[in-house]
């Protein structure tokens, strides 16, 4: 064989290799592209189906509301413990895949206001996004005791915490945080309006809730049928407070729960 024609056939070897070579690899990415879409169309069917399982669970939820039954609070309780176990199995599932349309990312966003809206409706405790609180201090303060005022709860302790947290130094401060225990109180969680309550009496020692606070404190403490903190409560009014309008009232109310016995009160033999 002539050196031109070793060399040609040389070549021709290496090109055939490398056709070779190349349509393996271009299969093989082609395997690879098929398989990625394939498992990207299941992570979609998958979020689909728990986007829905979503919306029958906030359905449930505001049939709930609407029956307004006595059991109202552990049923809503039950969904919400589902929802956020829906949430956190749609949020593995966000995370696996990559290509979520604009519209799939509008459908989430949907579900988590619908989301947000039903556990306010139920009372419960919802973060605001910063958008959602004014920047404006005076109209902050105004949107706070509206929602206060009418009874929603989660709403207007949303607002109110953050008040205090963003003009801790305000002569407002202590009444915000005075209010965020008496709308848990009004919504019938003494247990959860004491802890508020103890903060203003911690924090704002010499502001001007301390006896609405006191005689509130001593509401919450009969209603877990604590009868002696109440009495401290109230005592503590009266001593620290005599000019407060609330004096008379509390004057009675410790005498009523001086004659309370083993039947209201847990405390007592």
């Amino acid at each position: 064989m002539s050196r031109s024609r070793a060399r040609l056939y040389a070549w021709g070897v290496a090109l055939s290799v490398l056709i070779a070579t190349s349509s393996g690899c271009i299969s093989q990415m082609q395997a690879d592209i098929k398989a990625n879409q394939e498992r990207l169309d299941s992570l979609e069917a998958d979020l689909e189906a728990k986007r829905k399982e979503l919306e029958e669970a906030l359905a449930e939820a505001s049939r709930v509301l609407r029956r307004n039954s006595a059991d109202q609070g552990l049923q809503i309780e039950e969904i919400i413990d589902r929802l956020a176990v829906m949430e956190g199995e749609i949020a593995e599932l966000r995370m696996e895949s990559s290509g979520l349309s604009q519209e799939q990312l509008a459908k989430e966003a949907e579900l988590q206001k619908k989301l947000s809206e039903v556990a306010r409706a139920a009372g419960m405790d919802v973060p605001l996004e910063s958008s959602q609180i004014p920047d404006n201090k005076k109209k902050h303060w105004e949107a706070a005791v509206k929602a206060h005022r009418i009874n929603d709860h989660s709403y207007a302790r949303a607002l109110l915490r953050a008040y205090v947290e963003r003009y801790p130094n305000d002569s407002k401060a202590d009444d915000a945080q005075y209010m965020v225990g008496s709308s848990y109180l009004r919504q019938g969680q003494p247990a959860a309006a004491l802890g508020e309550f103890r903060k203003v009496l911690s924090t704002y020692r010499k502001g001007d809730v301390l006896d609405q606070t006191l005689y509130d404190m001593a509401q919450a403490f009969l209603q877990v049928r604590s009868c002696n903190d109440a009495e401290t409560a109230l005592k503590a009014l009266l001593k620290n407070h005599k000019k407060s309008p609330l004096f008379q009232k509390a004057k009675r109310q410790l005498r009523a729960v001086r004659e309370m016995g083993r039947a209201e009160c847990a405390d007592r033999s």
